[in-house]
């Protein structure tokens, strides 16, 4: 207790994983990890890249987004998350409305979206469900 694990870690994985795993202090290893959801992807020792070259993927693939929509997504994400779901969809109607008319008047960033969303060729990720 005292930084957070024991509200966060039942948030993210459910209070009966949340106890087990801290009433027990048992270590769990990466691929379980991974199912419960603790990390977002599993480099393995099988794969062509390290956990760094990875993660410097996904940094690029941020770094290439427009920077004014992914610092609003960290807002609501950040935000919104701290809420009751219904809350948190009330905060990302009130900061995407004026998002989006200011898209809808900013030419390049509205034709950008149409360009990203029509092309073919672009990147499809895959469902993990």
């Amino acid at each position: 207790p005292c930084w957070g694990l024991s509200q966060n870690l039942q948030r993210r994985i459910g209070p009966g994983r949340a106890k087990m795993l801290s009433f027990s202090a048992r270590p769990i290893g990466s691929e379980l990890a991974y199912q419960w959801g603790l990390l977002d992807e599993l480099v393995t020792q099988d794969s062509n890249e390290s956990c760094l070259d990875r993660a410097i993927a996904i940094a690029d693939t941020i770094g290439s987004q427009n920077i004014t929509m992914v610092k609003r997504y960290k807002k609501v994400l950040v935000e919104g998350g701290k809420m009751e779901l219904s809350k948190g969809l009330q905060y990302e109607r009130q900061l995407g409305l004026p998002h989006y008319l200011e898209v809808l008047q900013d030419g390049q960033t509205f034709e950008g979206a149409k360009e990203f969303i029509s092309d073919e060729k672009r990147p499809r990720l895959k469902s993990k469900l």
